[in-house]
Formats: C-alpha cells, structure tokens, sequence
C-alpha cells in the first residue's frame, strides 16, 4: 500500500476522535504540526546553508489593525491549504520520517476541517478586504515563489530543509493570528 491509498483511511480514523470536535482553538493542533514539522528531518543544516534566501513572508499584508476576526480565519485557512500542497507533493525528500510526514498532513487537513466548520458559522464570510495589501494573494504569491525555489533547486535535499525551516515561521505566524479566533 502506498502513503496516498492510506490518507484517507487515516483521517476518516482520525476524525472520530476528540481532534475533530467543534470549537476554533487550533492552539494545540498548530503545535502538534510545529513539532512534527520539526522532527520530521535529522539533516544538519550546515551543508544547506549556501541555499537560504529570502521568500519575503507576507506579514504587512496580514497584521492591519483592520484583521477581524473573520478575516484570521480565512488567510490561516488558506496557509493551512498551501502548506498542505507544499508537503502533500511526492517530491518531498525520502529521507524524512514519512510517518511523520503524513501525521503532519493529517494535521494540517484537520486543522483546515475545523476552520470550514468555524467559517460555516459565519453565514456572510467573504475573502479578507484589507484594502491593497489583498492577504490571500500575497500569500499565494509568497507559497508560489516557494514552489519556484523548489523547482529551480531540481527539489533537493537542503531546498526541502530551506523550506522546512521557512514553513516554521508560517506556523509561528498562524499561531499568533488564531489567538484572534480562539473560542
């Protein structure tokens, strides 16, 4: 059986337990998904170091003092998906712990799950409208130009710890932004 025919047993298992409860607190999920992300490699970093760079994380567009409530929910959703995409490729490296892997992306569609549950109890949502700084397309923009780096480094070993280690910062991010959404 491959990783994929197991996915979707494994959430269907996952979901009858306590983790799929209503409620918008993804504190604990969010770092359960941080420490994963971390265990997930035993590569030293060192060799990679000459492949850093700067993805420009978003951050100005996300932190108006305009976010709301509504508007938190929607661009951690989204940074939920695109990570999702990001670790769900089959690109990623052999050498990490593919147990881990896959709890992290059951994590992360947990996670997402319990958002649409909160969205869904905010009848009108609506993309966040933050004036220019559009968050959901600058986060789009910052996951692509991750997925260009990616491809131009032929997805390498040290390209996937780079990444590794830049997604951390996303789940710090997401970490302080649903404390706006917390119940």
């Amino acid at each position: 059986m491959t990783f994929w025919s197991l996915l979707p047993v494994a959430l269907v298992l996952l979901c009858s337990s306590t983790l799929c409860s209503l409620g918008c607190d993804l504190t604990l999920g969010l770092q359960e998904d941080f420490s994963l992300l971390n265990q997930m490699s035993t590569f030293s970093l060192v060799p990679c170091l000459k492949d850093r760079t700067n993805f420009n994380f978003p951050k100005e567009a996300m932190e108006g003092s305009q976010l709301q409530k509504e508007d938190a929910k929607i661009i951690v959703h989204e940074m939920l998906q695109q990570i999702f995409t990001l670790f769900g490729q089959n690109a990623s490296p052999a050498a990490w712990n593919q147990t881990q892997l896959m709890q992290l992306l059951i994590g992360l569609d947990q996670q997402m799950e319990k958002l649409e549950r909160c969205l869904a109890q905010d009848v009108d949502w609506e993309e966040p409208s933050l004036g220019s700084g559009n968050p959901i397309l600058a986060l789009k923009n910052y996951f692509r130009g991750i997925s260009q780096y990616l491809q131009g480094k032929e997805y390498s070993h040290c390209a996937w710890e780079i990444i590794r280690i830049e997604i951390r910062r996303c789940f710090l991010f997401m970490s302080k932004v649903a404390r706006k959404f917390r119940d």
